[in-house]
């Protein structure tokens, strides 16, 4: 597993993206991006006010903000992208999945 993940794994902070790359981050339903990744998006990727779900210039919004939903949780819906080259992830999402 450790080879697999070498190389993607997100860096802590995310500002900038290459052409062919989409940030992925939680919303609420609502779509009011006012913090965390949710506003980075926002600020930096092209999410926009109030559209809490998909594709949104460079971002793509799950909502997750719904209620109790905690990173464990979230996590194993990724458990088909450790396979996939071209997608990285957080440390903590690695930790769950492995």
């Amino acid at each position: 597993m450790e080879e697999m993940k070498k190389g993607r794994i997100t860096p802590r902070w995310i500002d900038s993206l290459k052409e062919n790359e989409i940030f992925v981050f939680g919303s609420n339903l609502a779509g009011m991006h006012g913090g965390g990744a949710a506003r980075i998006a926002r600020l930096h990727f092209g999410a926009v006010m109030g559209k809490g779900v998909g594709l949104q210039g460079q971002s793509y919004a799950i909502p997750t903000m719904q209620g109790g939903v905690e990173t464990e949780d979230i996590a194993p819906l990724f458990e088909k992208a450790k396979e996939m080259k071209n997608i990285s992830l957080p440390e903590s999402f690695w930790e769950v999945i492995e």
